[in-house]
């Protein structure tokens, strides 16, 4: 990255000095560009340095946005100087001197990292492996991550070893639309002149259809960026980085004069990208404004070309190692993700400074060889092969081919499918079965009961594991009414109020509910808890007023028991009244339904696991009491259910953390069923084997 090199052909440290001898009066365009290989450098090491360790480079994913703009300018360049010299752009010689440039070496870091990563990854993992391979091979992994709503920039996501190859599907897509309008406004200006409008201005019309490119794009990324996560990837939110490359490209004029001024340029545009890398954070809208941080950064250092004199950087800008860099930045770029993903997966943690640096160590060996031996020979066959269509024939054969590698982790997939459906063929959770929840009464819970250590619910699953029947009646964050919903029927009503803490356990109580001829209606609002206080997040005024209309319904005709619970790891603003936060929202609207005659239930939250229980539990399938957390951790944030509880009247409080946990330790695979689907809520099997102990709490036979 980017995958346009400055000049045709690779350079020595002669050529590079050559340059550097250029008198000031040369007239000629300077065709090789070692202050841009000095960028490329800068860049790819500032996002190899995020991925290792995001905490000492907060901001180091900008290196991506310094890309874009170099990529946009030389490859304008190129398509400017045909343009110039021919009249016209032949897009088939532009897209397969592309293909020749960009795939060997793309499609083969995906055909290796499709065959090792199943070995280490886990195995819920392996059919987004699939996914995200299939999706780099025909670069469109931006769009898939984009739909997965995936958000790249959290510190504790799960990445696959794929996932950079979405700044790749970028630039792909800006070279199919890019050369489609410099052929448009060529075309354009070509007219303009047979019309009689003279000397046909052809940069003017580029620069106009670049300019009108440009301006939408960065408009549109204002505005999705702080409202949609996905914007990060979109080809749409990006084309103005690439784009104002573009731009540049059509309006520098090589030129040595004004020194002074060009080392300041460089300085400070170096100056911004390093502070941006610093200062920059993934908690900000991106791509919005911070972006142009980097790409006027990235302006400045192109636009500023070749320095000397007082100020002036190309005493390193000049260094072997800085251009060898710079020149095997895309191999550099496609190697260290996975690289990097794969020791984390082995090692369960990021790694620390001496690991960080053993794994550049093998990034740049990797990078050397395929920068050796397959890049530049690649390339150099491209650029002397005269049959566009063949080489463009040959590109997509060999996508079809690293495509049929990129099924490794499916089958993987399958496999393990199978063997799960044979081992679980005889497992039911179900009351008397002794999985799940029934599995506890002893101080270390067992893991398995069964013969053969198997889990359910299937670990590639767990996303259908959150009461997904109920899904329909779960309103989001951010509205201001909560939807009501109805099951079965009865004269009586249990009522089940909250968060997605409450969501959880919907099943059971249904069951419950619908065995003692009772009917249940539920209230459940994602981030919501059911309290008349605000949370700390943004969403907190429109949470107490959508509480406020449903504690309204509820006293309109106030049904016999509510059921309500809620996520332990919320945080209230401070009242002012010196009570806990919290606990005056929770007391009071309990006490109004308590006054109104409903009996009020309050679960206590579930215990917390580990932050990666899913990837610990599924590359330890046999052994996952390695998974667990003490008992004192996973419910360290417990307990203002209880004080609310303490402090109201009339209100019980079901604590059901027993059936969560041994004496010491809270498991995360207990009587051979998986008790978490993700970092806070439990999974719908787990939750269908704590109905025993729900139904004699509730006792709602005897009512």
């Amino acid at each position: 990255m980017p995958t346009e090199e400055p000049v045709a052909g690779t350079h020595t440290r002669g050529e590079v000095a050559t340059a550097a001898r250029t008198r000031a009066a040369d007239p000629q365009p300077r065709r090789f560009l070692p202050e841009v290989q000095a960028l490329r450098a800068l860049a790819v090491g500032i996002v190899v340095v995020y991925h290792l360790r995001p905490d000492l480079l907060p901001g180091g994913f900008i290196g991506v946005d310094v890309f874009f703009v170099i990529s946009g300018f030389l490859i304008t360049g190129h398509m400017l100087r045909e343009v110039h010299s021919t009249g016209r752009l032949s897009l088939l010689r532009f897209w397969a001197n592309r293909a020749g440039r960009i795939l060997p070496a793309g499609l083969l870091v995906i055909g290796v990292t499709a065959v090792v990563a199943p070995l280490v990854v886990a195995p819920t993992e392996w059919e987004q492996l699939r996914r995200q391979a299939l999706a780099s091979v025909f670069y469109v992994q931006n769009w898939v991550l984009a739909g997965d709503s995936v958000d790249y920039l959290a510190a504790d996501n799960a990445p696959t070893p794929f996932q950079h190859y979405w700044s790749l599907a970028v630039e792909e897509q800006f070279y199919l639309l890019w050369p489609l309008v410099m052929v448009l406004m060529a075309a354009l200006a070509a007219r303009w002149a047979r019309r009689g409008g003279g000397r046909a201005p052809v940069d003017a019309f580029v620069l106009a259809g670049f300019g009108l490119v440009v301006v939408a794009s960065f408009v549109w990324g204002l505005i999705e960026s702080p409202r949609d996560p996905s914007a990060y990837f979109a080809t749409t939110t990006r084309l103005w980085e690439l784009g104002v490359g573009g731009v540049l490209a059509v309006l520098l004029r090589d030129t040595f004069r004004f020194p002074l001024a060009r080392s300041a340029l460089a300085l400070a545009g170096l100056a911004g990208i390093t502070v941006g890398a610093f200062v920059l954070t993934g908690a900000m809208p991106f791509p919005g404004v911070a972006a142009l941080v980097p790409v006027l950064g990235a302006v400045a250092v192109v636009a500023a070309g070749r320095t000397r004199g007082p100020g002036s950087l190309t005493w390193l800008v000049d260094r072997s190692w800085v251009q060898w860099l710079g020149n095997a930045s895309y191999s550099v770029y496609l190697w260290h993700f996975p690289v990097i993903i794969c020791f984390m997966a082995v090692v369960d943690r990021r790694p620390s400074i001496l690991e960080s640096l053993v794994l550049v160590g093998a990034t740049l060996l990797l990078s050397a060889l395929s920068y050796r031996w397959v890049e530049q020979p690649v390339r150099r066959v491209a650029r002397t092969h005269r049959s566009q269509p063949r080489v463009l024939v040959t590109a997509g054969a060999a996508m079809l081919v690293a495509g049929a590698v990129a099924l490794v982790p499916g089958v993987h997939a399958a496999q393990y499918e199978r063997e799960w459906r044979e081992a679980a063929g005889s497992v039911a959770v179900e009351e008397g079965s002794g999985l799940g929840a029934e599995a506890l009464g002893k101080d270390i819970p067992p893991a398995f009961v069964t013969d053969k250590p198997v889990i359910v619910p299937r670990l590639t699953d767990l996303d259908d594991e959150l009461s997904r029947r109920y899904a329909r009646c779960a309103t989001g964050a951010a509205e201001d009414t909560t939807k009501e919903c109805t099951f079965g029927k009865g004269e009586r009503t249990l009522a089940v109020v909250g968060d997605s803490h409450v969501r959880m356990l919907a099943t059971p109580l249904e069951s419950i509910a619908r065995s003692n001829g009772w009917q249940m209606v539920t209230y459940f609002h994602n981030s919501c808890p059911f309290s008349s206080e605000p949370r700390t997040i943004p969403n907190g005024p429109a949470c107490v007023e959508a509480n406020r209309a449903t504690l309204e319904r509820l006293l309109d005709d106030p049904p016999e028991v509510v059921v309500t619970s809620f996520y332990s790891g919320s945080k209230f603003r401070d009242p002012g009244t010196g009570s806990t936060p919290g606990v005056d929202g929770f007391e009071d609207v309990w006490e109004r339904l308590e006054r109104a005659g409903s009996r009020v239930v309050v679960v206590e939250d579930a215990p917390r696991p580990r932050k990666n229980v899913v990837e610990c539990v599924a590359s330890h399938t046999t052994d996952p009491a390695r998974c667990g957390l003490s008992r004192a951790r996973a419910t360290k944030d417990n307990g203002l259910l209880a004080q609310a509880v303490a402090e109201a009247n009339g209100i019980e409080l079901l604590d059901l953390t027993d059936r969560y946990c041994g004496q010491d330790r809270c498991p995360a695979v207990i009587g051979n069923v998986m008790v978490y689907r993700d970092t806070n809520h439990i999974t719908d099997t787990y939750a269908r084997s704590l109905e025993p102990f729900l139904e004699r709490a509730l006792d709602l036979g005897a009512r």
